[in-house]
Order: structure tokens, then sequence, then C-alpha cells
């Protein structure tokens, strides 16, 4: 799977490459995706700090480049299809696949992870995480809508992905436009570092906050990080989390490109 991400971002890179290539108008997405990350992540950690408890988790060990490496590798292909497109163009043509292919492809393995997965033993309070997850994206959309050239709709549709850039880009760079797309992804892809550089400092004291901050990720990419470093406890409330921000992720995207029309 995590070969059919790669080639999905090269993808993305290529289509969105009008965007990124343009200076001024890249420069403005990296600039909000950033600060709606960095505000989503400080409403997420407000709704789930909890009084730091005494932690027996280890230690994180291993060079500090290692949390990293996936997302430098994801900024590497995005960054080669950006630069393909930035070398031919659209001489290219029309190419017999697209990122939304690859996207479908994509999901169609998610579901097939998901098959064998089982919600049963779990209380009520696990489920509690990815509900103030979602209120405190929104709440922090509102926010952000409030100091950005962006509306409440359009900043849902920007962070509607939870985390999960790999949907949100292409969904929302087809039903909407490449710069929303650009930005969606954008912003997923900064949640998703955010959410691991927390991880690594604070997942043993705000275990419930870093695995929000992760949100859909926090079932997949980031969850090596939550068994490294929170507690064996906590690896059930990120798996619960991110498969269900995972479920509702193409449902509440949808449902904010909606209420842009």
């Amino acid at each position: 799977m995590s070969f059919i991400v790669l080639l999905l971002l090269f993808f993305m890179g290529y289509e969105f490459g009008g965007v990124f290539t343009d200076p001024n108008l890249g420069a403005d997405i990296v600039k909000y995706a950033l600060l709606l990350a960095l505000t989503i992540s400080a409403f997420t950690l407000i709704a789930l700090y909890r009084k730091p408890e005494a932690s027996t988790a280890p230690t994180p060990s291993g060079s500090f480049i290692k949390p990293f490496y996936g997302c430098f590798k994801a900024f590497a292909f995005f960054g080669l299809g950006v630069a393909a497109f930035a070398f031919f163009g659209r001489q290219v043509g029309n190419l017999p696949i697209d990122s939304t292919h690859i996207l479908y492809l994509l999901i169609f393995m998610v579901g097939m992870d998901l098959v064998h997965f089982q919600l049963g033993g779990f209380g009520r309070r696990i489920f509690l995480l990815p509900l103030l997850t979602v209120a405190a994206t929104a709440a922090a959309c509102f926010v952000f809508s409030l100091c950005s050239p962006y509306s409440f709709a359009q900043s849902l549709v920007l962070s509607g992905g939870f985390g999960w850039f790999s949907l949100s880009g292409p969904m929302v760079g087809k039903a909407v436009s490449p710069e929303m797309g650009a930005a969606a992804f954008m912003t997923d892809f900064f949640r998703e570092m955010i959410s691991i550089v927390f991880l690594y400092f604070y997942g043993r004291k705000q275990p419930m906050a870093a695995i929000g901050i992760s949100g859909a990720a926090a079932m997949d990419s980031a969850l090596p990080f939550v068994k490294e470093n929170c507690r064996a406890e906590y690896i059930k409330y990120a798996v619960v989390s991110g498969f269900i921000l995972t479920l509702v992720a193409p449902f509440f995207l949808s449902a904010a490109i909606a209420m842009l029309n």
C-alpha cells in the first residue's frame, strides 16, 4: 500500500503542478495550510487535554530523523510530480490513469485492511475521542475563517480529510479546484507532521490529544509512534479513532463540498 500512496503523491504533484509552480499562489497555499493545521492541532489539544499521568512508557529511542522519514519521502514524491509538470508541462497529453484511479485503488485496499477489524469489547468513552476531534476541527475552522481569506465552508473542505492527505488532495482537487485540492493536501500533510512531532515529545503526557491530532492517520502511519510513545492501553484508542475518522472523512468532505454550492 505504501507504494500506491507514493504513486498517488507523484500524480497529485503533477496535477497540482500548475499551482505550485506559481510562486505567489504556491506560497499562499503553504502559508494558510500550515496556519490551519496548527490551529486544528491547538484546538484538538485544548479539547482533549487531560491532567498528565505518571507514565511508564519507554523513552523514545533512536534518531529524531526517524519519525520524519516517511514525511520526507512523501514530500520527495510529491515534489517529483511538481518537477515533472515544470519540465514537461501538459506536453505529456492525456495519461491513461490519474490520481482519481489510484485513489479508488487505495480506498479499496484500505477497505480490505479493515475487513477483519472488530469493534467489540470497547466502552462508550473510547468513541468520544473521534467525536471531540471532529468538534475541535470544526471550531478551529471557524476561527481560521475569521483570520484568513477562506470562508467557514471552505475551511471545512480543507480540513475534512482529518489528516488523510492522500484522500483530501485528489478528492477536493477534482470536486472544487486544483488550488483548493492543493491546499487540502497541504493542510492534512502538515497535520500529520505536527502529530508525529507531538507524539514524539508529548505522547506520554497527553496521549489522547496526540491521537486526536493524528486524526485518521492514528490507525496507520501514526500508529507506530503511538505504540512507541504512549502507554499500551492507548493503542486501542488510536485504532478506533483512526478507523472511525477514516470512515467519516469521505462523507464529511462530500458534505463540506456541498456547502460551497
